[in-house]
């Protein structure tokens, strides 16, 4: 959400600054994770555990944003620089605890999946991270004038769907790795 907010209060350099802040961040866990949530996840059963807390985190993330009340805010005087924006959106990432969770979740989620040599998966985060922002900034720049706290609402709504349906497929996982190795 602070990069739709700081679009919508100070502008698309703004929103492109924060996002570049949060693809930082990813880049840093990710690679962290890489060193050594890898081998964590290698061990047996650790993988469905990992899942179903994923699975878990995910869907209270999803209650959360679903009750959120938004506000739209437009704020007086000059728009911060592009590197107050990104520095404030590097501080945010690192001092918010949703970020490693959701980081730790989406290694649960996509561990399997992962084929990229070792040193190129932080790399991959991060372009991946910095495209979403971007695009995402850029995106509710070209509407900005449009948006209303009732279409805000809806698409918070169909995130906190969306995550509803991460969830409970991250707990299936869990259960369907879990059954395998019970006896």
């Amino acid at each position: 959400m602070m990069c739709v907010e700081r679009t919508l209060t100070e502008g698309k350099r703004a929103g492109l600054a924060a996002g570049l802040g949060i693809a930082t961040v990813h880049l840093v866990y990710s690679t962290i994770a890489l060193l050594g949530g890898m081998a964590l996840m290698s061990q047996p059963g650790t993988e469905s555990l990992l899942s179903f807390a994923a699975g878990l985190l995910l869907l209270y993330f999803a209650a959360r944003l679903w009750r959120r009340d938004l506000v739209v805010v437009t704020r007086g005087g000059a728009p911060s620089s592009f590197g107050r924006a990104y520095c404030s959106a590097i501080c945010f990432g690192f001092l918010n605890p949703v970020t490693p969770a959701l980081c730790a979740a989406s290694l649960a989620a996509f561990a399997s999946q992962i084929a990229a040599p070792g040193g190129l998966l932080p790399i991959g985060v991060f372009a991946g991270s910095l495209a979403w922002w971007s695009l995402l900034a850029l995106g509710v720049s070209a509407v900005r004038q449009r948006l209303s706290t009732e279409i805000l609402g809806i698409a918070n709504r169909g995130a906190g769907v969306f995550l509803v349906v991460l969830g409970l497929s991250m707990l299936a996982k869990s259960f369907e790795a879990l059954s395998t190795i019970a006896p």
